[in-house]
């Protein structure tokens, strides 16, 4: 999937997400954005002689659904123009050289420092960067704030007069940052190594230009430092360019008689510049050049090549329906009788967890002292039953001789995810509404917590007459992704 592709999907995700009600986007939208997009899926597919990915599905979906909401919605056309801006590339690097044209200027044209050579600090810089570069894997992926804005990584605006959409542009601007973020860094990467590499190019371009018109006259002067130091320092960073060019390094004496002194002093430029554009060469342009070709090259992989983890449970509910899997969800619930409105309430839970075709597989209830014969005739593993959900009234109190002992004896037959659903409607029916009421059903849900983290088991407390699917999916997560 390619960036565009990838970007649409995720908002589209964060958009429907915050979308708890449908009221955004209707149920009949999204089931029509489903079934047109899976059409043209499989004839672009056809046309062009591909497979019709789940990937191109996706994709054909989000373009679809996204034209739909941002003609009726502003912020939506805005969250989708929050995108890399191509001239920043070309523009950011042009700036450095012309920078770089003009960064040579000295006060004193009689006399330069060599100590103060804008050059040296030019080739000191680089040499930090490098550093910086190779401790970088130490310090985690995250971009540095010149990086995020070079790669348009801003953050979405989230100050929205919809509260849906502002819910929608937070989560967009984590899952897009996270998943684009080698992207970015690459891309980053290119724009800063090319600026550098030009900038370093323009200040040797000014410098050569401008010593066409006038004396350039080298030395040194420091409170500190002697002509052995000076020397040293002087070989140690244009020793190298010396040896190339064929040129004998000067002498601590020659090095001595470059003193500046009282205004005086200095010998001729020429040399000096031509060791410092070797230098500079060497240790800046070069490889600046290398690593924006490196950071090229990986920004054009990465950016066609975005994977998503498609067995999260909003993709394989959306894909359910483009390559429809029969599957099922075994419910067994333990000394309670699940009412008509509660069975239709877990095949809504089952249908938004796993897809519009998924159905339920309905165990009978295993009664209270029964629990040694809760796996009775229950098979290990089912090709078509990826979840089992353990269901409990929240009026009971967890007992690990009797729940527990219950949850264990299912868990050990089963090679497939357990999660546990506690029903709160009929209990807090029962309590009434008034603080006391609340402050017991809060207690209860207490101990069905501390039960399940027991096991180690995902639970989820719900009023399966009138599920949140969106909450129930939040809780359920770790048995969800073991499904994959």
């Amino acid at each position: 999937m390619d960036e565009k592709s990838a970007r649409d999907v995720v908002l589209l995700r964060a958009l429907e997400t915050a979308d708890t009600d449908a009221r955004l986007f209707t149920a009949e939208d999204r089931r029509y954005a489903s079934r047109a997009a899976g059409e043209l899926t499989h004839w672009h597919a056809a046309d062009a002689r591909i497979a019709a990915t789940p990937e191109l599905f996706l994709a054909q979906r989000a373009t679809l659904a996204l034209d739909k909401l941002a003609a009726k919605l502003p912020a939506v056309r805005a969250l989708r123009s929050v995108r890399w801006r191509p001239w920043i590339g070309i523009a950011l690097p042009l700036a450095a050289l012309a920078l770089g044209a003009v960064v040579e200027q000295v006060a004193d044209r009689q006399h330069v420092n060599v100590l103060a050579f804008p050059l040296l600090g030019i080739i000191a810089w680089n040499l930090a960067v490098y550093v910086g570069l190779l401790v970088k894997p130490l310090l985690g992926r995250s971009l540095g704030p010149l990086r995020r804005w070079i790669a348009g990584a801003k953050r979405v605006p989230d100050a929205m007069a919809d509260a849906t959409v502002a819910a929608a542009a937070a989560r967009y601007a984590g899952d897009w940052g996270e998943l684009s973020a080698p992207l970015l860094n690459a891309r980053a990467g290119r724009v800063l190594h090319l600026a550098a590499a030009l900038f370093a190019i323009g200040a040797l371009a000014g410098l050569y230009l401008r010593a066409l018109a006038f004396e350039y006259r080298i030395g040194w002067e420091s409170t500190f430092l002697q002509a052995p130091t000076v020397h040293s320092i002087l070989a140690f960073v244009l020793g190298p360019a010396a040896k190339l060019l064929g040129m004998p390094f000067p002498s601590v004496e020659a090095v001595e008689a470059m003193r500046i002194s009282g205004g005086a002093g200095g010998t001729d430029a020429g040399p000096w510049i031509h060791l410092y554009a070797v230098t500079l060469a060497l240790t800046v342009i070069v490889p600046r050049l290398l690593l924006a070709a490196w950071s090229a090259w990986r920004e054009r992989r990465l950016r066609s090549t975005f994977r998503l983890d498609l067995s999260a449970p909003y993709f394989r509910r959306l894909l359910a329906s483009f390559a429809p899997d029969s599957a099922r969800v075994r419910v067994l619930p333990y000394s309670y009788t699940l009412d008509e409105g509660a069975v239709s309430g877990l095949g809504a839970l089952a249908r938004h967890l796993l897809g519009e075709s998924t159905q339920l597989a309905l165990r009978p209830t295993t009664d209270f002292g029964a629990e040694a014969a809760a796996a009775a005739g229950l098979p290990r593993r089912e090709a078509d039953v990826p979840l089992t959900l353990a269901v409990f009234n929240a009026a009971a109190i967890p007992e690990n001789e009797n729940h527990g002992l219950f949850v264990d004896t299912v868990r050990s037959a089963l090679d497939t995810p357990l999660a546990l659903i506690v029903d709160t409607g009929p209990y807090r029916a029962r309590l009434g509404t008034d603080a006391a009421a609340n402050q017991r059903l809060a207690e209860r849900l207490t101990a069905w917590h501390g039960f399940a983290a027991q096991r180690r088991l995902p639970i989820s407390f719900i009023d399966l007459a009138a599920p949140d699917a969106g909450q129930a999916e939040r809780d359920l997560a770790p048995a969800l992704e073991a499904t994959a």
